[in-house]
């Protein structure tokens, strides 16, 4: 009982909702921003998960 249970809770928590991606946005860079090669990179592989992630 107790497997099933919490077999379902798992499945359920890894379906995509709007609301699951209420909190997280894409990064928008001023063109007037300085940003190190490093910190750039960061911004587009978040911009591409919340991209991928929250359709």
């Amino acid at each position: 009982m107790w497997l099933v249970l919490t077999t379902l809770l798992f499945i359920a928590s890894c379906t995509t909702r709007a609301s699951d991606c209420a909190w997280v946005g894409m990064i928008k860079v001023d063109p007037a921003d300085s940003l190190s090669r490093a910190l750039a990179e960061q911004i587009v592989a978040h911009n591409r998960k919340v991209k991928a992630f929250c359709r």
